[in-house]
């Protein structure tokens, strides 16, 4: 199994040297995926949707209110809510790549959600009046944020008195080999990922409960709560899930982009090493643990 010391290891920024990423760079990142999670939102969303199933009961949507949705993707989990929303309702899905607002918009007008609205909006700057919307809710995205402290208080000002916060993110790297597999066996092939995993904007920068408690009793929240899911993803076949992973893996599917051939060879077969130990009959089980956190304005 993973070791967190382990991969902390590998991203020692005293042994690699590891670029910091800028908000402009992890735009583009992301726009450069947003094609790949657009065809594969189906199997992006299904993966985990237990996951989004709990977000939507912990907001407790009701018809009529007024939703937002920060850092959407192609706004599924949004859509799962929308749908309880009823005509009169509103959802706000937002996201700061125009293209991922983009792939949210055909999938609203493909479910005939006319009551949803698709905005590209940074969750650090959110466009809208104060005590604008019952709930704020975000699936894996707020651990992407700069700036997480900015973006709850602006969630806080946003909401109406006794609204609810229900967010997801990504627990300890060794709870979560469905990412972590690709990851390592690049560094163990000798590429460096940009930025800190564990830095702002990192993928697993919320992966303690207690960071997340103190950002948000610090944005002025109140009945915080804290909760774990864990699961699995199967994966019948390594191929195909190399290549789903490295299309929609954000600043790891950019790297992926730039290596040789024989690079990408030499990766792959450190990935088959890596993934040897999750075998499960034909094909192969990697866990993933999401950190859920919900709170009252």
């Amino acid at each position: 199994m993973l070791e967190v010391i382990g991969w902390r290891g590998f991203i020692d920024k005293k042994t690699l040297d590891v670029a910091d990423e800028n908000p402009k760079t992890t735009n583009e990142a992301w726009e450069a995926v947003a094609p790949a999670w657009d065809r594969n939102r189906d199997r992006i969303f299904e993966t985990t949707r237990d996951i989004s199933e709990r977000l939507v009961a912990l907001v407790n949507p009701r018809p009529g209110q007024r939703v937002l949705e920060i850092a959407a993707g192609t706004g599924e989990t949004g859509f799962l809510l929308a749908e309880m929303l009823g005509v009169d309702g509103w959802l706000l899905s937002t996201d700061f790549s125009s293209s991922m607002v983009e792939a949210a918009r055909r999938g609203a007008a493909a479910r005939g959600l006319d009551h949803v609205e698709c905005q590209v909006m940074d969750a650090q700057s959110i466009d809208l009046p104060d005590c604008a919307v019952d709930a704020v809710m975000a699936r894996f995205g707020l651990m992407l944020v700069a700036d997480p402290s900015r973006a709850l208080s602006e969630a806080h000002r946003v909401l109406r008195p006794g609204g609810r916060l229900a967010y997801a993110v990504w627990g300890i790297p060794d709870a979560n080999p469905w990412i972590m597999l690709l990851a390592l066996a690049l560094l163990q092939s000798g590429h460096v990922l940009a930025g800190d995993p564990f830095g702002p904007g990192g993928l697993f920068s919320l992966a303690e409960r207690e960071r997340n408690v103190q950002l948000v009793t610090t944005a002025g929240f109140t009945d915080v709560a804290v909760e774990e899911l864990s699961g699995a993803m199967r994966v019948d076949d390594l191929e195909d899930y190399w290549n789903f992973q490295a299309s929609i893996s954000g600043p790891i599917a950019v790297l992926l982009s730039g290596l040789t051939s024989d690079e990408h060879d030499e990766v792959r077969a450190a990935f088959r090493l890596t993934a040897e130990p999750y075998v499960r009959g034909t094909g192969y089980e990697l866990p993933f643990r999401a950190v859920i956190v919900n709170a009252a304005r």
